[in-house]
């Protein structure tokens, strides 16, 4: 691989955070430095956080270009970040910031392409199985939004394609799911994967929950419910955590089913290697398999947990280098 002396700023911007480094293309791989992090909200564009960043590094370095990985849809020349009302057009944004190339994909495009770059001791296994060679394989998780990618398998390597996923509506498949769907339509005007299964949508659960079996709900963000869970002080806590791992087991098998991810599934986001020991011992499996006349289809596909949740920094800058 030829060596490149020149930088790649590469960031993965959320509704929560933006992170940034710098990446280089040398004979070993890639290297990141000059690592990140603003909070998103701080900023009122996607260009002013971009811009932080680029003020925070040393004097003297030479850009070859940027890959930006954002948290909503990318389509022609324009890019809005969903869950904070951002929107750029990428060949004004290049303009301004001054870069050679800019490249900008969907967040979950690069947490895919970094999924075959981890190493096993990134990956849990979270439920065993032989994936089918040559398969596409689904990259998906709960963060402060629900991502969804497919990996599909072409001369190159791996493709990752984008979709929304996560904006597809949510489905009950017992009683109790109805309704707490029921519920929730009361207060939303449509009730989608991502209405329960994000940061948010797990305080919308637990409400839901808590309203359900008629028990206060005092708990207001997602690190305050699974540290209840943790501590074993509110079984309402561990009664959301359980249909959210149930919920998520369902909504997986669904995204195999339509994608024909026989090639396995790989979950991620910002939640999941949180609460990694809970999600292995839940009903995700079960859930997971109910699916009728397609449980056979399912059982051999294998589920995989990405421990890091920072690896699009990496998925960016390999999509960069094959496709920038």
């Amino acid at each position: 691989m030829e060596q490149n002396n020149k930088h790649t700023i590469v960031a993965d911007i959320g509704g929560t955070n933006a992170r940034f480094a710098l990446a280089q293309r040398q004979a070993d791989g890639i290297h990141v430095s000059h690592v990140e992090r603003f909070p998103s909200a701080d900023y009122p564009s996607l260009e002013t956080v971009v811009r932080r960043y680029m003020d925070s590094l040393p004097e003297g370095i030479e850009f070859d270009g940027a890959c930006l990985a954002v948290a909503g849809p990318v389509g022609g020349d324009s890019v809005v970040v969903t869950n904070l009302g951002w929107y750029a057009n990428i060949a004004e944004l290049q303009a301004h910031l001054g870069l050679p190339k800019l490249r900008v994909i969907n967040d979950f495009v690069a947490y895919a392409y970094s999924i075959p770059l981890l190493p096993s001791d990134q990956m849990q296994t979270v439920k065993p199985g032989e994936a089918l060679a040559g398969a596409p394989r689904v990259v998906l998780g709960p963060g402060t939004g629900f991502g969804v990618a497919s990996l599909v398998p072409s001369a190159r390597g791996w493709h990752a394609i984008p979709c929304e996923g996560g904006h597809i509506s949510l489905a009950a498949t017992n009683e109790r799911q109805a309704a707490l769907v029921e519920i929730l339509r009361r207060r939303f005007a449509h009730v989608s994967v991502e209405t329960v299964l994000c940061g948010r949508g797990m305080v919308n659960l637990y409400q839901a929950m808590g309203q359900l079996l008629n028990l206060e709900a005092p708990l207001g963000t997602p690190a305050e419910i699974t540290g209840a869970v943790q501590s074993g002080q509110d079984p309402l806590a561990r009664e959301t955590l359980s249909e959210f791992c149930r919920w998520l087991g369902s909504v997986t098998a669904d995204m195999v089913l339509a994608q024909g991810a026989r090639g396995g599934a790989y979950l991620g986001g910002g939640i999941l290697p949180r609460i990694a020991e809970f999600l292995q011992h839940s009903d995700f499996t079960q859930a997971f398999g109910h699916k009728g006349i397609m449980t056979g289809y399912l059982e051999p596909v294998p589920v995989s947990l990405a421990l890091k949740s920072d690896t699009a920094l990496m998925g960016a800058a390999a999509w960069f280098y094959d496709h920038g």
